[in-house]
């Protein structure tokens, strides 16, 4: 009988072993998937970041950035123009350009010019800018130290 115990003493103590290691194996497991989840952020971040240092699309103020978008437009230049948004919203705002009416696109500009006198107002890190009327427009400051348009 007493060896009958001892097996199965042993047997919940192995269980037990099995446990524990399969969890610990489970968790490097998922530590390894974290960590690769994170190099790849981090990855795609420094991509990201590369690409918006070579943007030089943009000017110097928000302002600036505004005026050379409207030149852009007013020469019917919309693949420059689209230029003037953040990356990720440059083909759909060039899409955006080429499919509006002409009658549209004035309307928008002719809203454009009097921002151009609104002062707006900046985030506090003084990273995006923001004018609410009489058309919202958002900028936000690219590393490469311009000015990109988000939205309008």
């Amino acid at each position: 009988m007493k060896i009958a115990a001892y097996a199965v003493a042993a047997f919940a103590v192995f269980l037990v072993a099995l446990n524990y290691g399969l969890e610990k194996y489970n968790q490097s497991k998922q530590w390894q998937e974290i960590k690769k989840s994170a190099e790849a952020f981090q990855k795609a971040e420094q991509e990201l970041y590369q690409k918006m240092m070579a943007d030089t699309y943009g000017g110097k103020t928000p302002q600036e950035t505004l005026e050379l978008f409207i030149a852009a437009v007013e020469k019917g230049d919309y693949e420059l123009a689209s230029k003037y948004f953040v990356k990720s919203k440059q083909e759909e705002e060039l899409r955006a350009l080429q499919a509006a009416e002409k009658a549209d696109i004035d309307n928008v500009i002719k809203l454009m010019k009097e921002t151009e006198n609104d002062s707006g107002s900046y985030s506090v890190d003084r990273k995006t800018f923001i004018v609410r009327k009489p058309i919202l427009t958002e900028y936000t400051f690219y590393p490469s130290g311009i000015w990109k348009i988000v939205e309008i």
